[in-house]
């Protein structure tokens, strides 16, 4: 299978369990199952584990079950059917060494304490990020607050030296460098970066815009609301009826009585707002307002 067909298959589930024990060490949930894949892996270590039998590949309900076994964990991934799971299966691979390589002591003398292994995340989530992001896409940090309790939720894998990381990345994000300029500038590899993102994006720390230039095409989302209009008044209303989703904002500005500066002015106001999107969006992604 080449890498294109890799994309298209979606990662559902990852887990790593104690070989001995069957005790869950680390599962990152990525998408939502038909199934419960704590069950699915249930299964399948009680085939491995306590039955002792081969098991490589378990097929359920339309979703792939790839399974690596290392000197002390099962590795489990749950992916979309696939004609070939060999991309998943060399992946897993290299994740359940790695582990087993970074945490060798630990799992020799086991103590049941899973803690020290949430660290690990990290080294899962640049194989198999959360998300992908287009590089010209801005992150902009959210505002914890009791009106939305679910913004800028717990990370579970921001723990010790992947926390550290974490708070030197959120330093970068000042709502106006690209994904690409933090990759510049920051001292970690760029599947770090990416996880780290893909994690501040996961649990609702940032959302995403683009650059507005003169080549963008708006999107109406909804109507603007009255503190907006009261603020612009008229020029608002003219704008607002201009974007249909084909003009780009040169074109707009061509067909209004005002300067590039100023509707570029109201327009990101009004995508910060969510009244505007972006149509200019990968097929696979949703209108991109503030909220990526």
């Amino acid at each position: 299978m080449n890498e294109s067909a890799e994309e298209k298959a979606e990662v559902r589930y990852l887990s790593l369990v104690r070989r001995e024990g069957g005790e869950p060490i680390i599962g990152i949930p990525y998408r939502a199952m038909s199934v419960d894949p704590d069950l699915v892996a249930s299964f399948v270590l009680a085939v491995i584990i306590f039955e002792n039998r081969q098991l490589k590949t378990f097929t359920k309900e339309g979703y792939v079950v790839v399974i690596e076994e290392g000197n002390y964990v099962v590795g489990l991934l749950i992916v979309d059917k696939v004609e070939d799971d060999t991309p998943y299966r060399n992946n897993l691979i290299k994740i359940v060494e790695r582990f087993e390589s970074s945490h060798e002591q630990l799992l020799q003398s086991w103590k049941g304490d899973i803690r020290p292994f949430r660290e690990f995340a990290l080294d899962i989530l640049q194989v198999y990020p959360y998300r992908s992001f287009d590089l010209e896409m801005i992150p902009k940090l959210v505002s914890k607050s009791e009106a939305t309790p679910d913004h800028r939720a717990n990370i579970p894998w921001s723990v010790g030296e992947t926390d550290e990381k974490l708070q030197i990345i959120l330093g970068y994000i000042n709502g106006k460098r690209t994904v690409e300029e933090i990759l510049q500038q920051s001292e970690f590899d760029d599947s770090e970066v990416m996880a780290i993102l893909s994690m501040l994006d996961k649990y609702k720390w940032i959302t995403l815009t683009r650059r507005l230039n003169d080549s963008s095409v708006l999107v109406k989302i909804m109507d603007p609301p009255l503190f907006l209009l009261g603020v612009y008044g008229e020029p608002l209303s003219k704008l607002v009826e201009q974007i249909d989703g084909s003009k780009t904002l040169s074109t707009i500005c061509e067909l209004l009585p005002y300067n590039i500066e100023a509707v570029r002015l109201v327009a990101n106001n009004l995508i910060d707002a969510g009244v505007l999107g972006y149509k200019d969006s990968k097929p696979d992604e949703p209108v991109q307002n503030e909220e990526g």
